[in-house]
């Protein structure tokens, strides 16, 4: 998809949200889906970065990984 058409659309303030949920819980992903989309590599995690409303970004920091 895209990013031109992507549709940002803010909740309201009485926390209404304005997506067709039963269309998006109708839909059925395809595998063809699943090959848009490339798998994260460690390095993509470097540069990846943390964004809140109202709040500075902060770059992701991943926790390390605990042995069993």
């Amino acid at each position: 998809m895209k990013e031109s058409n992507v549709v940002f659309s803010p909740t309201s303030a009485e926390g209404e949200i304005h997506s067709d949920l039963q269309r998006v819980d109708a839909h059925v992903n395809q595998p063809e889906e699943y090959e848009e989309i490339p798998e994260i590599t460690e390095e993509d995690l470097t540069h990846a970065v943390i964004k809140r409303p109202g709040q500075p970004d902060q770059p992701f920091v991943a926790k390390p990984t605990q042995a069993t």
